[in-house]
């Protein structure tokens, strides 16, 4: 089946687990579920959000396996909200090392994931033609198309306009995830991929996503969308139509619950496991360790939060 190039709001998901600390089946199925029906295009499991790097390696294969389950039956029967295409998935890639890493992508590709997005090892800070390469040698190997993973902030190692020109050179890297606050260097970023052919950028930080979209990323893979997935669709819908107004009007709300999340003190992952346990949409809040839960007296932080 071909698949589509990402683009729209492609959630990225929390992952769901029991007491045990095993992948809660039902509660990730009925997340994904959600997702779609609140319109949108795809979702992303076992990313940052969903502590993909923390996970052992078959935990991040069982998420993409009921991924790909539920965004079958989505697709068999009609129930995909108001994407337009068949749901995309992605599936969060890490490794120790390079050959680790490569290992974990065909191991995803196995079980079902379209696309895979590339998170490079992140012991050492790369320099940029250090980081180019090994995403560039990761390509090389990988059994599907590759998403590029940027997110400097988190791994001290960033990219630049020429950087990206090179990773676009390669046929199996369609695109990146672009998760830097740094609104100068996106832009840079855009520049090069409006003129390149099949290399598409995709926006991961929510307080600039109407910045992003306007000038022309082509979709978000946003872990606010989480709790806010229509919202985010509506902000998509709004740049589309030019409606600067709606969109600021929805930039700011976006903005607004973004940062009361990020003031309760706990990990975001942490933060919106509460957040959905608060909505019913999940039983627990667990995290992986060494990440820890919204304690039971910061709950109430995060009901406040939910209202902005």
């Amino acid at each position: 089946m071909t698949v589509h190039a990402p683009h729209g709001s492609l959630p990225a998901l929390v992952t769901p687990l029991t007491p045990q600390g095993e992948i809660h089946d039902d509660d990730l199925a009925r997340l994904i579920d959600r997702a779609i029906d609140d319109g949108a295009s795809g979702v992303l499991v076992a990313g940052s959000t969903g502590e993909g790097a923390l996970l052992e390696p078959e935990q991040r294969v069982r998420v993409t396996r009921i991924a790909r389950t539920v965004l079958d039956a989505l697709a068999a029967t009609g129930g995909q909200g108001s994407a337009t295409a068949r749901p995309l998935l992605l599936a969060g890639a890490s490794g120790a090392s390079v050959r680790a890493l490569e290992a974990d992508i065909a191991r995803l590709a196995d079980a079902g994931a379209d696309l895979v997005l590339a998170l490079a090892p992140s012991t050492y800070p790369l320099e940029t033609h250090e980081l180019v390469a090994l995403h560039l040698d990761v390509a090389e190997r990988a059994p599907i198309d590759t998403l590029v993973y940027h997110i400097p902030q988190l791994t001290g190692s960033s990219l630049d306009p020429e950087g990206i020109r090179q990773l676009a050179s390669h046929p199996r890297i369609v695109g990146m995830k672009d998760s830097s606050p740094d609104a100068e260097r996106r832009s840079r970023f855009l520049e090069v991929a409006r003129s390149l052919d099949g290399f598409e950028l995709l926006s991961g930080h929510a307080p600039s996503l109407s910045a992003a979209l306007t000038a022309g990323a082509s979709g978000s893979i946003t872990a606010i969308a989480n709790v806010r997935q229509r919202q985010v669709v509506a902000l998509h819908a709004a740049i589309a139509k030019g409606d600067h107004d709606g969109a600021a009007n929805r930039q700011k709300a976006l903005t607004a619950t973004s940062e009361s999340l990020a003031g309760v003190g706990a990990s975001l992952p942490a933060t919106l496991k509460a957040a959905l346990q608060l909505e019913g949409l999940i039983t627990e809040r667990w995290c992986v360790p060494p990440l820890g839960s919204v304690a039971p007296n910061r709950l109430d932080r995060v009901r406040t939060a939910l209202l902005r």
